[in-house]
């Protein structure tokens, strides 16, 4: 399907995508919308080492309950 397709076409191609992405960024919208997304992921984030942390600190005192019990 491509195989007609220039290296010039798809250099402009992808010059109007990449204007349009620029144009896309400079929207009020859309920046409010990824800093929504980045604050979530942020978030995410220390609620799972959060949960990482939890469950290595379970681990740990298992581990010295059963060496006392042997």
């Amino acid at each position: 399907m491509f195989n007609n397709i220039s290296k010039t076409s798809v250099f402009f191609i992808g010059a109007l995508a990449g204007m349009a992405i620029i144009a896309l960024m400079k929207s009020k919208t859309v920046q409010k919308g990824c800093a929504r997304v980045i604050a979530a992921a942020s978030q995410l984030k220390d609620e799972a080492q959060a949960f990482a942390e939890t469950v290595k600190e379970d681990a740990q005192d298992m581990v010295e309950e059963a060496k006392q019990n042997a």
